[in-house]
């Protein structure tokens, strides 16, 4: 009796132990994040556009929200979520599934209902700001000037440039291409705008002063937290206005860059989607030619479906395995090689196996 009780609770205890260790620690998960690195669950590179963006999570109870932009505040999308056992569920069908929480990474698996294909799924890695923020701290502890990065810097609670943007379509204004700084004094509370033209702007006096005014009067629409020490913080930007014009329709876009970060992806192929829709339709019509076996046929339109979206690497897949049931080497390693220049893990390591000697 004693044995068999001993057992019982050894499996009780082993029950608990299990259920315990997929429990996460909420008030550990909520808190700001700031991705550091997005890949596919493959190891894969992610080929969409926005792999290398700026992307904050902000982390409740129950809400997540996600800010693309480091200065406008307003550029931000927020679910209802539940967090439970081991995911951050979004929906019935879309979770992230959390692979690991410490005191400063969080690294997350998105499971989306019916994507079960490693290199389709994405895996993101995520530092605390917290921590960004102590780190750069303790660089400047005894300066009087701090120079704002990507994930430290002062933001706008009211994005105070599409009032520029709509002078733009109002007004005869020229295109508006400069760059400078804006320099806010936290305790004198004042904004200044400094500026050098570029070419193409020094037709546009009017919209630069109008530019000037708008953001020297913004002081109080600054979140300043962490920076009330300072004498002033320094903003890095490039901004451009361009007016277009189709047929009667008068249009204007406001492109900006702030910092002086260099870029992470300039060695890498770049993603190039000219026609995501076309891509999609000419990899479906390159089906038919496989059922009437013309094979030829079919590479071809899954090269086009490549060629008109490069995130498409599916259809370089099919290229592959069509070109090695011909033996025909020279296609296969064609596509591979493409395969292996987008980082994709298993096109990587057939064209070492297949082509890296031919």
């Amino acid at each position: 009796m004693t044995k068999l009780m001993f057992k019982y609770i050894s499996f009780f205890l082993i029950f608990i132990i299990v259920k315990t260790s997929a429990q996460i620690n909420k008030q550990q998960l909520i808190d700001n994040w700031a991705l550091s690195k997005s890949c596919m669950l493959d190891g894969s590179r992610d080929l969409s556009q926005n792999s290398e963006r700026f992307l904050i999570w902000k982390l409740s109870d129950n809400k997540l929200c996600e800010y693309s932009n480091p200065i406008f505040e307003d550029q931000k999308v927020c679910y209802d979520i539940k967090i439970e056992n081991k995911d951050i569920r979004t929906s019935p069908k879309t979770s992230y599934e959390i692979e690991r929480l410490t005191g400063d990474t969080l690294i997350v698996i998105n499971r989306i209902e019916g994507v079960t294909a490693n290199d389709k799924i994405k895996k993101m890695s995520f530092i605390r700001t917290s921590k960004f923020q102590k780190e750069y701290l303790k660089t400047v502890s005894n300066d009087s000037t701090a120079m704002a990065t990507t994930y430290f810097t002062p933001s706008l609670k009211k994005n105070i440039f599409s009032d520029i943007l709509e002078r733009s379509m109002t007004n005869n204004d020229r295109d508006l291409n400069i760059k400078g700084s804006i320099i806010i004094y936290p305790k004198k509370q004042k904004v200044e705008f400094q500026y050098e033209n570029v070419t193409g702007s020094k037709n546009n006096v009017k919209g630069i002063e109008f530019l000037k005014s708008n953001i020297e009067s913004s002081y109080h629409l600054w979140n300043l937290k962490g920076f009330e020490k300072f004498e002033q913080v320094i903003i890095p930007y490039h901004i451009e206005t361009q007016i277009k014009y189709v047929d009667t329709f008068k249009g204007s876009t406001m492109k900006f860059a702030f910092f002086n970060n260099a870029r992470k992806d300039l060695n890498k192929v770049p993603v190039t989607i000219k026609d995501k829709i076309l891509s999609d339709e000419t990899y479906n019509k390159a089906m038919d030619p496989i059922d009437k076996q013309k094979l030829d046929k079919a590479i071809e339109l899954f090269n086009k479906a490549f060629d008109l979206d490069n995130t498409n690497v599916d259809a370089l897949y099919n290229v592959t395995s069509i070109s090695l049931n011909k033996k025909d080497m020279t296609t296969a390693c064609t596509a591979l090689k493409r395969l292996k220049n987008l980082e994709q893990v298993e096109g990587t390591k057939l064209f070492n196996d297949l082509c890296s000697k031919n």
